[in-house]
C-alpha cells in the first residue's frame, strides 16, 4: 500500500514540474525552483515517527503523509514543529486537485506544497508530547464556574464524581453521601445572546468582516479551520457551494449515583457515574468529550451564528435525571427455600433524585456546516469529526 502511494505521488509531483528522487533517510525528495521538500509516507500516524522525521528534515521543508486520519492533538503537534501534514482527508483533496488540473491541462501551474511555510523549530515546543493512550475516563470533574479540573464541590474528603473512586464504593449509607440539590439559576441560562468583548477596529480600505475579533462566549475552541473543513467535506458532498460557522448550545453534565436498599436479609447497592452533553436544540444525549472550554474565542471575521437554546436548564435537568434513574433501576430476583418448596420473587429498586450528585452548565460547540448543490454536511470544529446526525432541524443532511 505504501509503495502504491509512493508511485502515485511520484507521478503527481513529476507532472506538476517537480524532480523526484528516492533517499535512504526519507521516502521521497522533490525539488522545484531550487527548493527541496522531504516526504515521509506512512499508513498510520505515529508521534515518535513524526519526531524522527522532523529531526531529519531540520531546516528544510518536510511533508508528512499518512493514509489514516490524524487526531487534532497530533496534527497540532506536527504543525507546531514545522511539518506540513497530509492525512487521509487532505491527501484525498490534493489528489483530486491534481486530477482536475490534469483534465484542464494546468498541471504546470499546480502548487501542491506551499514553499513559504514558516518553520517553527526555534519556537518553544509543547511541554509534553501528546499522549495518544490517555482515556476519557481519567478526566476530572469540572465546575460550572471554572473549565479547568476542579476540586470536589463538597467538604467531604475524597469525593469525586468523575472517577471510579474508592471513596464512593466505601460510603456506608446514604447519610454519608452528598444529597442532590438543584443548582442555582444563573444569569447565563436566561441571558440573551452573548456580546462581543472587543469591537472590531476598521482601517481605511479594509472591510470590517476581515478583522479578527474576540467573542465573549463559553465555548469549546475551534481546532479545525475553515479550509480543512472544506477539504473534508468534498469527499462527502462534492464541490462545496457555501460554508458557515455556527455555535450550538449543549448542556454539559456530570453525575454520580449512590444508593443502598435492603430487602429482608439482602443488601442491594446502586452506584455509578457518568458524563455527557445534552443537545439544547433537539434534546439528544451525546458523548462529546469537552476537555477544553474557554470563556471567549477569537474569530477570523464576523461571519458566524449563535443558535438559541430550545431546552432551558430546568427542562434539561428533569430530562437527564429521569433518564439516569431509569438507567440505574434494577430488577432483582430472590430465591428462598421454604420446606421443600423453592419460592422465587423479584423486586424493583431504583435511585431517587436525592441519591444523585449532579452538575450541569451551558457550553457552546463550534460546528462547520458545508453546503453542496443538493445536500450539506456538518463537522464538529472542536473534535474534527464529521457528524452522522444533524445538530438541529434546519440541515438537509447527507
Amino acid at each position: 500500500m505504501k509503495d502504491n502511494l509512493a508511485e502515485l505521488l511520484t507521478n503527481i509531483f513529476a507532472t506538476s514540474g517537480h524532480s523526484v528522487s528516492e533517499s535512504d533517510t526519507v521516502d521521497l525528495i522533490i525539488e522545484k525552483n531550487g527548493t527541496k521538500t522531504y516526504i515521509k509516507l506512512t499508513t498510520q500516524p505515529d508521534i515518535s515517527e513524526i519526531n524522527s522525521f522532523a529531526a531529519v528534515v531540520e531546516d528544510n521543508i518536510g511533508l508528512y503523509v499518512t493514509l489514516e486520519k490524524m487526531s487534532a492533538e497530533m496534527w497540532d503537534y506536527a504543525t507546531h514543529i514545522g511539518l506540513i501534514t497530509w492525512d487521509r482527508d487532505e491527501l484525498a483533496f490534493q489528489i483530486g486537485k491534481a486530477v482536475i488540473a490534469d483534465i484542464e491541462g494546468n498541471t504546470s501551474d499546480l502548487e501542491l506544497v506551499a514553499y513559504d511555510v514558516k518553520k517553527h523549530h526555534h519556537e518553544e515546543l509543547p511541554a509534553q508530547i501528546p499522549d495518544m493512550s490517555s482515556s476519557c475516563e481519567e478526566t476530572e470533574i469540572w465546575d460550572s464556574n471554572n473549565v479547568e479540573p476542579a476540586a470536589p464541590a463538597t467538604n467531604k474528603p475524597g469525593f469525586n464524581i468523575w472517577r471510579t473512586s474508592p471513596e464512593m464504593q466505601q460510603a456506608e449509607t446514604n447519610n454519608d453521601f452528598i444529597q442532590y440539590e438543584h443548582p442555582q439559576r444563573t444569569a447565563q441560562a436566561s441571558a440573551p445572546a452573548p456580546n462581543m468583548m472587543e469591537e472590531p477596529q476598521t482601517t481605511s480600505g479594509q472591510p470590517q468582516s476581515q478583522i479578527p475579533f474576540t467573542l465573549d462566549l463559553h465555548t469549546a475552541p475551534i481546532k479545525l479551520q475553515k479550509d480543512k473543513a472544506i477539504a473534508m467535506a468534498r469527499s462527502e458532498i462534492g464541490m462545496p457551494k457555501d460554508v458557515s460557522l455556527k455555535f450550538v448550545p449543549y448542556w454539559r453534565y456530570a453525575y454520580a449515583v449512590k444508593a443502598e436498599h435492603r430487602f429482608k436479609n439482602k443488601v442491594v447497592d446502586i452506584s455509578g457515574q457518568g458524563q455527557g452533553c445534552l443537545n439544547a436544540l433537539n434534546g439528544n444525549r451525546e458523548q462529546i468529550e469537552l476537555q477544553q472550554v474557554n470563556d471567549s474565542i477569537t474569530l477570523p471575521d464576523d461571519s458566524y451564528e449563535i443558535k438559541s437554546q430550545m431546552f432551558d436548564q430546568q427542562e434539561a435537568e428533569t430530562t437527564l435525571l429521569s433518564e439516569i434513574i431509569e438507567e440505574y433501576t434494577k430488577d432483582v430476583r430472590f430465591s428462598n427455600v421454604v420446606g421443600e418448596a423453592m419460592i422465587s420473587e423479584h423486586k424493583i429498586f431504583k435511585p431517587t433524585a436525592d441519591d444523585i450528585r449532579f452538575n450541569i452548565e451551558l457550553v457552546y460547540v463550534p460546528i462547520w456546516e458545508v453546503k453542496g448543490s443538493r445536500n450539506s454536511i456538518e463537522i464538529n470544529a472542536y473534535t474534527q469529526e464529521i457528524l452522522t446526525e444533524p445538530v438541529d432541524d434546519d440541515v438537509e443532511f447527507v
